[in-house]
């Protein structure tokens, strides 16, 4: 599970979407499309499991760790607020 063409702080943050969606929809959703705005945790798409992963690959993608604080619903609410939050080089704990 690799995020190709996505490497930290030079992701813009269109790419990092880009990226997580496609990344997303191998994983996860082959059977529903997933876009940027798509909820995540609606319906069960990701759970306790694969919000590990997801936690792992957005690690992977932005090149640092996610601090704890910073693990919570709202922050892996979409792609797009993934990016808003990650790929940005400023990881916040609190909206």
């Amino acid at each position: 599970m690799s995020a190709p063409g996505v490497c930290g702080r030079e992701a813009s943050r269109a790419g990092f979407v880009a990226e997580l969606v496609a990344w997303l929809n191998r994983r996860f959703a082959p059977a529903v499309e997933i876009t940027a705005t798509t909820p995540l945790f609606a319906g069960g798409m990701i759970n306790s499991i694969r919000v590990l992963e997801l936690i792992a690959w957005t690690e992977r993608a932005t090149g640092r760790q996610i601090p704890d604080a910073a693990i919570r619903m709202d922050n892996f609410h979409s792609p797009e607020r993934i990016a808003e939050v990650f790929a940005a080089g400023e990881t916040r704990a609190e909206p």
